[in-house]
Parts: structure tokens; C-alpha cells; sequence
């Protein structure tokens, strides 16, 4: 384990009291079947009916006293994802743990975090570098696609119309196909049987600064596989992306427009 030195920048107060005890005052979210069924940050796989919370920077494990504190219900959860990716919130929690703090009908909520876990060694206030304990990932695996055609190269983009334009080639992307700068595009980076290898390319586009997403998807013999895309790909903005795929360390992806 190593201790990780992150610069937060965080709505209301983030504040420890004394060595024990974690607050932090903000707005919370909650997410549901949506997610049912795919992995966490963690590599646990989500359940919109258990008392789960994701968190931008906890460890995984961490057990939090959330209070809404519109109407003081209270619930407990324990930290197993990361999130959420909006401004001005600081939590996101199951269904479940929504449910118990009477704001499934108001979406969000203004709400104060407790843990009685060691997490802080000193007080912090907004905006100085608070340190996290985190557990070193494994090293990410090498993508696997599955059922991939042939991969091809293809060339530099290049807008030949205003509306057509050629692939990039950034990364070899398959099929080969005209990237209209108007639509949008999806990009299959991987696809996989453990959850876990998922996550961890999950993690490593993050990290990237890109926003991926999981697709559940069963085959013809009924096996079960978890996708890591990046969905609404603007045309204008292929090159980029497989740009930045291309820094991240990954050299194929399935691209296929999107509706």
C-alpha cells in the first residue's frame, strides 16, 4: 500500500476531527438498474439492492453514515465504486440506500458523509492535498476483443466534404469505414469474460481523462461478456480519442456508428 497525495477540490467541507473520525457536507445522487449487473471500480458487480455508495476518492471498503439532511434519514453503506463524474456532488448511492433516505423522487439530495475509520492522519480543509490510501492496481491485461474481424490499417483522417472524412489511424480500427464529422460513433476498446479485467481497463481510460462505459453481452452459447466502449464519439472528435487511446497503450478498437 502507499499513501497518495490528491488535491481536492470539493463543494461545502471536507474536514476530518481528530485522527478518527471523516466528515464531508455536499450533494448526493443515487444510480440504479441501469448499472445492475456491471462491474464497479472495484471489480464487485453492481446491485442497486444492496447499500453501496460510490465515492471520487475513499477506499474501497469504507464504511459511511450518510444523513440526508433535508429530512435526517440516515443509512449506511459501504464504499465499492467511483464516483460521481458531476460537479458539485460527492457521492452517488444505490437504489437501495436512496430508498432510506426518502430521495428517489428528488434525484439529489444535500446530504453529510461520516465515517468513524481511520482515513485522515491530520484536519484538511478545501483545497489542500488530502492524502488517500490507496492499494496499487495489478497491471492492466492486454485488451482481448471478441469475435473481432480482421483488423486493417487505415489512413490519416482527412476531410475530403464537408460531411464525409476518412478514418484516423491513431489506433487500427475496424471496420474500415467513413467517419462523418455530423454523427456519432461508438468505440469497443474491449470486451471480456472476468469483470475484473474490465475494470481494469475501465480504470486505465479514466485515468486517461476519456469517459468510458460498460455494455453487458451474451452470445450464442450463452457466455456471458462485459464491454468497455466509449459511446457519443462526435465525428470531429475520432481522431482525438484514438489519439488518446493511442497514449493510453491501446492499438485496436471496433468502431460502428450510432443511431
Amino acid at each position: 500500500m502507499f499513501v497518495l497525495f490528491v488535491t481536492a477540490f470539493i463543494p461545502y467541507h471536507l474536514f476530518a476531527q481528530g485522527a478518527e473520525t471523516f466528515r464531508q457536507e455536499g450533494i448526493a445522487s443515487w444510480y440504479g438498474r441501469e448499472f445492475e449487473g456491471r462491474p464497479t471500480a472495484s471489480g464487485e458487480i453492481f446491485d442497486a439492492s444492496q447499500l453501496t455508495a460510490a465515492h471520487p476518492s475513499l477506499p474501497f471498503g469504507t464504511v459511511l453514515t450518510i444523513t440526508n439532511l433535508h429530512n435526517n434519514k440516515s443509512v449506511t453503506v459501504r464504499v465499492n465504486d467511483r464516483g460521481p463524474f458531476v460537479p458539485a456532488r460527492i457521492v452517488d448511492v444505490s437504489r437501495a440506500a436512496a430508498e432510506r433516505l426518502d430521495m428517489i423522487a428528488t434525484g439529489t439530495a444535500p446530504v453529510l458523509i461520516e465515517s468513524t475509520e481511520r482515513i485522515f492522519a491530520s484536519p484538511v480543509t478545501v483545497g489542500r492535498q488530502i492524502p488517500v490510501i490507496e492499494t496499487p492496481s495489478p497491471v492492466p491485461q492486454t485488451v482481448n476483443v471478441v469475435n473481432a474481424p480482421e483488423i486493417v490499417n487505415v489512413q490519416p483522417i482527412v476531410y475530403v466534404s464537408q460531411s464525409v472524412a476518412a478514418a484516423p489511424s491513431q489506433i487500427r480500427l475496424t471496420p474500415q469505414i467513413n467517419i462523418a464529422p455530423d454523427k456519432n460513433y461508438r468505440l469497443q476498446v474491449g470486451s471480456y469474460k472476468v469483470a475484473k479485467n474490465a475494470v481494469d481497463t475501465f480504470e486505465k481510460l479514466k485515468n486517461s481523462g476519456l469517459n468510458p462505459a460498460y455494455e453487458r453481452f451474451t452470445d450464442s452459447g450463452n457466455v456471458e461478456f462485459f464491454r468497455v466502449v466509449l459511446a457519443g464519439v462526435r465525428g470531429t472528435d475520432v481522431q482525438l480519442t484514438t489519439e488518446r487511446l493511442s497514449v493510453a497503450g491501446f492499438r485496436e478498437a471496433l468502431i460502428r456508428e450510432e443511431n
